[in-house]
This record gives C-alpha cells, structure tokens and sequence, in this order.
C-alpha cells in the first residue's frame, strides 16, 4: 500500500513538471530568439526553481490517498484487545461454570449424609478443596449449654491447640453477621470487639469465619485459614464459601432431624431406654459379636413385682412415674456399654456385653437392691409394703447357643424367680437343676 502511494505522487510530479516545461519552451522560443538548446536549458532551469519554490502548493495539487494501511493497523490493534478482552470473560465464565458445578455436587454430596460427624468431616473437606485452603475448624455447641461453642472438628491444626477454646453465640463479633449471613473477614472487624480467643483464632492464621445456622439461627461457626497460595480470599471466593456453609446448614439441620427420628424410632417414650425393636436387632449384632471374638454375653430380664395391683390402687400417673424411677436407676447403674431395654409393659432387660453369668449375677443383685431401698411413692400399698422387682439371667454361649435360646433361658430363669417369692435374682443353672 505505501509503495502504490510513493508512485503516484512521482507520477503528478514528472506530468506537472513536463506540462510547465513545454509551456516554457514555447514561450520563450515564441518570444525570445534564441537558440533551441539554450531554450531547453533555460526553462528546464526555470522550471526547477519554480517547482522548488513552490513544492507545497504543488504537493496540494496531488490527489491524496487515504492511509489505509494506518486505519487497517488501528483496526488490527483494536480487534486483538477486543479479542484479549473476550478471552478473560470467557475463562472468568469458564471458572464460574466450574465453580457451580462443583457447588452443586458438594451440595447434592452433603444432603445424602446423615450422621452429623461424618457429614462435618465431608463438609471440611469440600471446603478445603474447593477454596484452596489447608486450614479449618468447625466450631458446635453441646447439650449442656448452646449458647457456647467448642471445637469439634479441625483440619490443618493440632487438637492441642483447641482444648481450651470456645466462643459464645452472644459475642459482639457474631452481630458482623449481617441478614444474609455472608462470610466476614476477621482482619476488617475492629479490634475492640475482639477478645482473647478471636484474638488466638486470628494468630493462628484464621481469616474468614461464616455462620452454621440452621433454622435462621446461629448454632456454630466454621473458619477457614489462608489459602495455599498465601493470596487473599477474593469477593467471589467469600461468596463461595458463603454458599457452602448454607448448605453445610441445610444438611446438618437435616442430620440432626434424621438422627432424632432415628432415636424415636428405637427409644422408649415413656422411659427413654431403647424399644423391643432395638433389642432384638442388637442383641443379635452381639451374639454374632461374641462368636467371632470367642467372648461371653449376658442377658438379663426382670420385671416389676405386684405391678397391677400398684398401678390399680393409684392410678396409671403414679404407675408411669414407677417406671421413669426404675429406668433412672437402671441407667445410673449399667456400664457405657450395657444397653437398657424396657422389653414391654413393666419388664425390663439388660445385655451386658463381654460378661459372664457370674459377674451378670452380681449386677443384678446390685440392682436389686438399688430399686428395693429407693422409697417409691405411696410404697406400703404393695402386698410387701416395697416396691420390689424380680430378675432371672443366663448367658451366652455357656447357657444357649443362639438368640432364641438365651431369651427363653432367660425368661425361663424369671419366671422362676417369681415362683420363688420374688424380690430375688434367679440363674438358668437353678432353674435347670430343679
């Protein structure tokens, strides 16, 4: 394109210059007499100096080009930065995508999980991967007070570090969580409101904290530590974390509710220890238990002595209230790893796990007399003037050899103790010999 442009402008200078040259010779030849060589050399000279002299307005007369060439450069410039500006939307669009698709199967992951401790232990991991972090805790209440929170769960620090540490939901810090509950930064909160052990949180390497709040309530706290890469958390990636702890809520919320209807589902109302249905799916998990480890097991069965007649005398709420007494002092009694069944109406069991007749015998007896010296109400109305309880016991696998087997050993060795008077411990052997 530059080269067309240089030879046109040479080309109206030799045809301008030619056209005033002719125009000069005939002049001077017409009006002068001189000689023709003489004549060519004068106005050629001529000629020269006026072009010189007025190039400018002689470059004027030349028809322009545009710089096509400079407009295409500008639009080639123009088109790469467009392109270059496309390419980031497009991989900030790509991320995008890639963060939501991660988000959805960390979501659909969490709401799959049921029990409580595993899904904290998903959920801090999902969270680690996904912000590019190697540092959190999770921070949860127990039963005895809610309104304080303890660390539970920790990835990234030594337990050590957190026997100590709690917070309380009443803090002034938790008022930074706004309606939306969005993840805050706690290097951007004032320092007077921080106390020791935000103060310990932040020395650690915590920065950003979010709410676990199930119910519209906040019930815990997850804190994330800094990034792998030591950048700061960006907008979008606050965001992010924002997003997970909500669904971290949902599904914990659901845990929780889940698990509560599991413990209805195996749980005595009226007394609180485990159902019939419970029983029997446990006590055949021991005995397979018991098999594979070459271990003893013991079960024991006992009922109220002259039930009737005290729940006839002073009515059904006297009688429930008997109950929740007696299922008091069975759980005082028994070991972590006793389970403590009410078998139906007023019977109770007991499986003890790993004990053998001898030491089932003892425990019995030790519950006997428990119940018999506890002053129940209104107690002198029993055919004994004590409210009494009965108890037969046998054990696996010296006593029976299957499921079956021992609960009928078992009910066989009660049965027997009523028979005896009551108010007493019986054992299969007894039972057997007689």
């Amino acid at each position: 394109m530059i080269t067309m442009k240089r030879d046109n402008s040479l080309l109206w200078i030799i045809t301008i210059f030619l056209c005033l040259e002719i125009l000069l010779f005939v002049l001077i030849y017409y009006f002068f007499n001189i000689p023709v060589v003489f004549n060519l050399i004068s106005s050629v000279a001529v000629v020269i100096v006026v072009v010189w002299l007025g190039k400018n307005k002689f470059l004027r007369l030349i028809p322009q080009e545009k710089p096509k060439s400079t407009v295409k450069w500008a639009h080639d410039d123009n088109k790469i930065g467009m392109n270059e500006k496309l390419q980031n939307v497009t991989r900030k669009m790509r991320k995008q995508i890639y963060d939501l698709h991660n988000l959805f199967e960390v979501s659909i992951n969490l709401t799959t999980i049921l029990e409580p401790e595993q899904l904290i232990k998903s959920s801090i991991l999902s969270l680690i991967g996904q912000l590019r972090t190697n540092q959190a805790i999770v921070f949860l209440p127990t039963e005895k007070d809610p309104s304080i929170i303890y660390p539970i769960y920790s990835k990234g620090f030594s337990n050590r570090h957190w026997k100590n540490c709690f917070l309380s939901i009443n803090d002034p810090v938790f008022q930074k969580f706004d309606e939306k509950m969005i993840a805050v930064d706690l290097q951007k909160i004032e320092k007077e409101l921080l106390n020791k052990q935000w103060l310990k949180l932040i020395k650690s390497g915590i920065i950003l904290i979010a709410p676990i709040i199930p119910k519209k309530q906040i019930k815990g706290l997850i804190a994330l530590g800094q990034k792998m890469n030591q950048e700061l958390f960006t907008q979008s990636e606050q965001e992010i974390f924002s997003l997970l702890t909500h669904f971290i809520s949902v599904a914990f919320s659901n845990s929780i509710l889940y698990q509560k209807m599991e413990q209805i589902s195996i749980t005595d109302g009226l007394t609180g220890l485990y159902n019939y249905r419970y029983f029997k799916k446990r006590l055949e998990d021991e005995i397979l238990r018991a098999q594979r480890y070459n271990h003893f097991l013991s079960l024991i069965l006992f009922d109220v002595d002259h039930f009737k007649n005290y729940n006839d005398t002073l009515g059904h709420p006297a009688g429930d209230t008997a109950l929740k007494t007696i299922a008091r002092i069975l759980k005082s009694t028994i070991r972590n790893s006793d389970i403590a069944v009410r078998y139906g109406g007023e019977e109770f069991c007991v499986i003890l796990p790993e004990e053998d007749i001898k030491d089932a015998h003892n425990f019995a007896e030790r519950l006997r007399k428990k119940i018999e010296a506890h002053p129940f109400q209104k107690e002198e109305v029993q055919p004994g003037g004590k409210f009494t309880i009965s108890l037969g016991v046998a054990s696996f696998p010296e006593n029976a050899r299957s499921m079956r087997a021992l609960i009928d050993k078992t009910d066989a060795a009660l049965y027997d103790a009523k028979h005896q008077g009551r108010n007493r411990t019986c054992l299969i052997q007894q039972n057997n010999k007689k």
